[in-house]
């Protein structure tokens, strides 16, 4: 099964839920190929973008098809003619079929001989982290751990505050964040940029690939030259090389877990650029860390001596 976009005569492939159980007319629900930016499959309630994939290039993708397991592989196309993606199985002898039902649920469904029904493989949304835009604009979402589930799952990037405190008190953090220092230049002002990993690469409705053959200190340099670009990603891409996808905007929709492979950086000002600096490194930086160990040692030395001195000239006076 192949779902996106044939470029040339408009075609678009895509999956709908049906109304109800019963009922197979259309539904509210669809899964579709998203083109712009970099293209990510989205499912959508009615108008209203409720799940995405990651932007390309996927943890399981690549120009050819890419093994994602013993059982499942996809293969992309992106040219000028047509962006789509299918998925294929190594077993012909496994059945397996992709469906929205009339809840909203993506299902990868796999076909159980030993009992005759369908078993779910893989399924979205899930979690609350999976809903389009949890944490609003500039925020990220953390699922719950096993050792912490009473902790607000919605965290702000680096540089940016919760834009509304008491809906996040109260455990909405849908507002999104803010700039920290709304006043302060982040265009040629000692700005740069403050890494974040593991992520669920934002939103690329507003990115842009700027270039297929781009090193990461050369993405950040054109980054940073563009006062309006808010972060970038460069990344590995087999048979491309390394390349780099830039955002203009807000960052939308993050999420972070271990099984996520995005690293984000993410465009800061001076002041919070130092704040990061100084928890990377520690409070003081080495040469600093030095003299104030020279120092611990040197004054306790010279009081010591200039005691000494003073006792010892003392008894030489009394000796007199």
């Amino acid at each position: 099964m192949r779902l996106g976009l044939n470029r040339i005569n408009g075609l678009d492939r895509f999956l709908t839920s049906w109304k109800s159980e019963d009922d197979p007319g259309t539904g509210d629900y669809f899964y579709k190929m998203n083109p712009i930016g970099s293209p990510q499959v989205s499912l959508y309630k009615g108008s209203t973008l409720y799940w995405r994939s990651d932007p390309w290039p996927w943890k399981t993708s690549s120009s050819a098809a890419a093994s994602v397991s013993s059982l499942l592989y996809y293969d992309f196309v992106n040219n000028k003619d047509e962006v789509s993606y299918a998925y294929f199985l190594d077993d012909p002898s496994i059945i397996s079929r992709l469906v929205v039902d009339n809840s909203g649920l993506l299902q990868n469904l796999m076909w159980n001989d030993g009992d005759l029904q369908w078993k779910e493989f893989w399924s979205a949304p899930k979690y609350r982290c999976d809903n389009y835009g949890h944490c609003g604009s500039n925020g990220k979402c953390v699922p719950d751990s096993d050792d912490n589930s009473y902790k607000f799952e919605c965290t702000c990037l680096p540089g940016y505050e919760p834009k509304s405190p008491k809906d996040w008190y109260h455990r909405d953090g849908s507002g999104g964040c803010v700039k920290k220092q709304l006043g302060f230049s982040m265009c040629g002002n000692g700005e740069g940029f403050v890494k974040v990993t593991r992520l669920k690469g934002p939103d690329s409705f507003n990115a842009v690939w700027m270039d297929m053959s781009m090193s990461s200190s050369e993405c950040e340099q054109a980054c940073l030259s563009n006062c309006s670009c808010t972060a970038f990603t460069s990344m590995n891409i087999d048979g491309k090389g390394t390349c780099c996808l830039a955002w203009y905007g807000e960052l939308m929709d993050i999420l972070e877990n271990t099984y996520e492979r995005w690293d984000l950086h993410v465009r800061v000002d001076a002041m919070e650029l130092a704040t990061y600096a100084r928890k990377s490194k520690g409070f003081l930086g080495p040469k600093r860390r030095m003299a104030v160990i020279i120092l611990s040692v040197s004054v306790p030395l010279f009081l010591v001596s200039l005691i000494a001195y003073m006792w010892l000239m003392k008894r030489k006076t009394k000796g007199q």
